[in-house]
């Protein structure tokens, strides 16, 4: 049992490692920062070194980093996705509207 195993940082970053849905994501990663924050301002009134906290806290530090650098990649996918499918859209349609333009012209 550790001495910050109830305090709100943890529970937001395992709520951030095991959450699916990539929209909440960034969310739950800025609210573990945010409480992370609040955390090492009382820690440094808090008499005593807090070691095995502050290791901790590192830790999560770096995997929340991994996560958001897994997250931009997969925003970035989805981005790539989007873009190759519009584009995949325009040359399905490209014909027709080709053909549109050279009946107006001829017409």
């Amino acid at each position: 049992m550790t001495d910050y195993e109830h305090e709100s940082w943890l529970a937001l970053y395992q709520a951030a490692l095991v959450e699916l849905e990539h929209a909440k994501m960034s969310g739950r990663i800025k609210a573990t920062r945010t409480a992370i924050s609040a955390r090492l301002e009382k820690l440094s009134s808090i008499p005593g070194l807090h070691t095995e906290e502050r290791q901790a806290i590192e830790d999560c530090q770096r995997m929340l980093q991994l996560l958001e650098e897994e997250e931009h990649r997969y925003n970035d996918e989805q981005k790539r996705r989007a873009l190759e499918e519009a584009e995949q859209k325009l040359r399905s349609i490209a014909p027709g509207i080709q053909k549109r333009f050279n009946d107006k012209a001829q017409g």
